[in-house]
């Protein structure tokens, strides 16, 4: 694996396995709490499945686009969330986009982390390399959210 890419590889396992922990035990109250601004853990859960779908696809693994990805993208509410969206399938689509970069990890090539992803992402970077080390950070972000909705629904820490 090349050593540009070795941390952010390591992350989003991590992530992969603690969403199981911050959110495999919800109940149906539990994914309904919102904090003050209207998020809920249900748009967290499909905003992080929806970009790794996006690591994905910027190193040039064969992703299928689901037709939820749209209420998750930056710029979406919660309440817009369709009230019998399966959030069971949206889990399997981030692990399903893990097992799949995992096993890609080793093939990436400096030219595939070298090419243009079309726009600047907040941190600075234009190319592959930037979008995969910015989104394991973005992911981390939006994990620890979870961590405070596990809190909020009065379940204890997931560390």
């Amino acid at each position: 694996m090349l050593p540009e890419i070795a941390t952010a590889a390591r992350c989003y396992a991590v992530g992969d396995a603690f969403l199981t922990r911050l959110v495999g035990d919800f109940t149906e109250a539990d994914w309904a709490v919102r904090d003050a601004s209207g998020h809920d853990p249900r748009w967290l859960v499909g905003h992080l499945a929806t970009y790794r779908n996006r690591v994905a696809a910027a190193l040039g693994l064969p992703v299928e686009t689901a037709p939820w990805e749209a209420l998750f993208l930056r710029g979406t509410s919660p309440r817009d969330l369709p009230a019998d969206l399966d959030i069971g399938a949206v889990a399997a689509a981030f692990h399903a986009a893990q097992a799949a970069m995992a096993a890609a990890w080793e093939g990436v090539t400096r030219e595939t982390l070298a090419k243009p992803v079309g726009r600047t992402l907040p941190d600075g970077t234009t190319d592959v390399a930037g979008l995969v080390g910015f989104l394991a950070w973005h992911e981390a972000y939006h994990l620890g959210q979870l961590g405070i909705f596990r809190r909020l629904a009065g379940k204890p820490g997931a560390i």
